[in-house]
């Protein structure tokens, strides 16, 4: 009886839970809200082509003093260490010797001139004789010949006066460009040689002061062609020096060439920036980082590298917002990074809006939920 009862307990149970599911009342499926997104709009700005390259000065101009003559040095004119200018006097020989040649040069000078004189006046007499037929062609033609050597011979005594006295204003040892002198390598009283291999001293030309920096040979040639085509506007390459963070020149420099050819190991090329360096700020051998200023681009739309995505066969695409506040994908073409930015070559227009942030949870045709939109700023890269 017991049994009996039991089971007829469990088949009522059954019964009035069948009898449930098949109800009319049953509670409707969760569906989740719209998606919440921030988007972008597009707008076309111009955009400044820069390369952050990094670099190191050289000096403008370096130059070794030598000796142009031999003697004892009597003197150092100049203060190691200082600023001199060109022409400025840095030391002095001795100049006795040459003081004599001199003296000797134009006492010989004087005596080939009364030698000329005599001969001038042998030359005029057989010059009358020869009319006269009292002498013969060739003692005129010699009388002649011996003038003319005394007249050669007067060029010579000249040429040795001005070798003499050119030797004298060698005997102080000038500088030949202006800049920063350093230490004296050798001391008064001290013999020098005239071009020996050891300097007296070392000149260095400052202000102006030189970068020499390296670009690739793939990206100066595509800034040129780019140039070449017109999609590149051509501007004054002018360079901002910087040392790191909150650390920059103030004073921009100027591009003053490329280097006509190639590194074969690194595939690069040289280019030279100059500086104005009235203070000396800037020392030869010092690294810093130049952003050299190459060219700009109208009409050019930027869109954030976060909300760009890449398929597998590496095209880029963003979500961009339709005017029912529905999803749309746009296939685009990107060029090279400007900050946080891509530069968008083709598929994207003025007005266009770039969603930003939910991407992992939209597709094409869903209805989002726009946020403002944020602001784009035009960077340069």
């Amino acid at each position: 009886m017991k049994f009996k009862l039991l089971a007829l307990t469990i088949a009522s149970s059954v019964t009035l839970l069948l009898s449930g599911c098949g109800s009319d009342d049953a509670a409707p499926a969760f569906q989740m809200p719209p998606q919440s997104v921030d988007y972008v709009v597009m707008d076309t700005q111009t955009i400044t082509f820069s390369q952050h390259l990094p670099a190191r000065a050289v000096a403008s101009a370096i130059a070794d003093v030598r000796p142009q003559v031999t003697g004892i040095i009597k003197a150092r004119l100049f203060e190691e260490g200082s600023v001199v200018k060109a022409g400025q006097a840095l030391y002095q020989i001795d100049d006795t010797i040459y003081q004599a040649n001199l003296t000797s040069a134009k006492a010989e000078l004087v005596r080939s001139q009364a030698n000329l004189r005599s001969l001038k006046a042998e030359v005029s007499r057989y010059t009358q004789l020869l009319k006269d037929k009292a002498a013969s062609q060739q003692q005129y033609d010699q009388a002649n010949a011996n003038y003319q050597a005394m007249v050669a011979e007067i060029d010579v005594r000249k040429a040795a006066i001005h070798k003499a006295q050119v030797d004298i204003a060698y005997t102080k040892v000038k500088a030949p460009i202006s800049g920063q002198i350093s230490k004296s390598n050798i001391t008064v009283g001290a013999l020098v040689t005239a071009a020996q291999s050891q300097m007296l001293t070392t000149i260095t030309q400052l202000d102006p002061i030189y970068f020499d920096m390296v670009q690739s040979n793939t990206e100066l040639r595509n800034i040129n062609r780019r140039l070449a085509s017109g999609e590149l506007n051509r501007v004054e390459q002018t360079a901002q020096l910087s040392f790191g963070k909150n650390d920059t020149y103030s004073q921009l420099g100027q591009l003053k060439f490329n280097e006509v050819r190639t590194n074969v190991s690194t595939d690069t090329v040289t280019l030279r920036a100059q500086f104005n360096n009235p203070k000396h700020e800037l020392l030869p051998g010092m690294f810093a980082q130049v952003d050299l200023t190459q060219a700009t681009r109208d009409n050019s739309i930027l869109v954030p590298q976060s909300a760009v995505s890449f398929d597998k066969q590496g095209q880029a695409n963003v979500f961009v917002l339709l005017k029912d506040n529905t999803v749309g994908i746009k296939q685009i073409t990107v060029g090279r990074s400007f900050g946080q930015d891509w530069l968008a070559l083709t598929g994207l227009e003025s007005g266009d809006k770039v969603i930003t942030t939910g991407l992992q949870k939209i597709g094409p045709g869903m209805t989002v939920v726009p946020v403002a939109p944020q602001a784009n700023k035009a960077i340069e890269g």
